[in-house]
């Protein structure tokens, strides 16, 4: 066993060590939710503070982060989130995970992974009954009020530099179907104020959807960016490929066929 080995070892051991012994007194007003939970909390009130902590309370940097993160070089920090109800504010304990954990989650990963793509192969192909987007500018968009009309989702979100790097296709893409009934929307995990900030240096000609967890989850969005196309009778259609310039190839030829 080489040294680098012992060292991660010896490190994961340390930080296990030190900060199983918790003490949850700082949990005694909070109650645990879950991420879809925390989203929507944020979007009710995104200015709620957030403190990030070890299992003891201690608090969590991000310098603590990357040191315990390149020891092991695996994602090896799990977060749970608590709503204090008496404070109002988020409490984010970042658990730190053992190896045999460490595999169990990759386990549960690839396990929820496999069950997406099932279901993305039962809903490809189907109609579907429901559809509610809100956008930037908090108007509704639904399958009533876009009946009669192709619809496009491109999935993305602000961080993903293959997403932004496509704007420009994804314009182009949209000026060619220019006074056809085609409604092109983005749809992103991203909340309003981030984005404001972000679109002051950028420009996609999408109607914006914000805080879209909903929608991300309910088509089972595997990667990003992503795309959909609903016909004017609902029916859903995944596009994918693995050359980008395939995929808005595939798109023109999708929506021109459903017009």
């Amino acid at each position: 066993m080489n040294i680098r080995i012992l060292t991660i070892i010896f490190f994961n051991l340390f930080f296990i060590n030190i900060y199983s012994q918790n003490d949850s007194s700082f949990l005694n007003n909070c109650k645990k939710i879950d991420l879809n939970e925390f989203i929507k909390i944020r979007k009710e009130n995104p200015n709620i503070g957030i403190s990030y902590v070890f299992e003891n309370g201690k608090p969590f940097t991000k310098k603590d982060s990357d040191s315990i993160r390149s020891l092991s070089k695996k994602n090896n920090i799990k977060q749970l989130f608590y709503q204090d109800t008496t404070n109002n504010k988020i409490i984010l304990i970042n658990k730190i995970l053992s190896e045999i954990e460490i595999q169990k989650e990759e386990e549960n990963r690839n396990e929820k992974l496999k069950e997406d793509e099932i279901l993305r192969s039962k809903l490809n192909g189907t109609i579907i009954e429901k559809l509610n987007l809100i956008d930037i500018n908090n108007e509704e968009h639904t399958l009533e009020s876009l009946k009669g009309k192709v619809i496009v989702l491109n999935f993305w979100f602000i961080q993903c530099k293959p997403c932004v790097a496509e704007f420009p296709d994804l314009n182009k893409l949209k000026a060619e179907f220019k006074d056809k009934p085609v409604e092109f929307f983005a749809v992103t995990f991203n909340d309003k104020q981030a984005l404001n900030k972000f679109f002051e240096n950028h420009n996609l000609d999408y109607k914006i959807i914000p805080n879209g967890r909903p929608i991300i989850d309910k088509f089972k969005i595997p990667h990003y960016p992503y795309n959909i196309i609903i016909d004017k009778n609902g029916k859903l259609e995944y596009i994918n490929d693995v050359m980008v310039l395939n995929i808005f190839k595939k798109m023109k030829r999708k929506i021109n066929s459903m017009l």
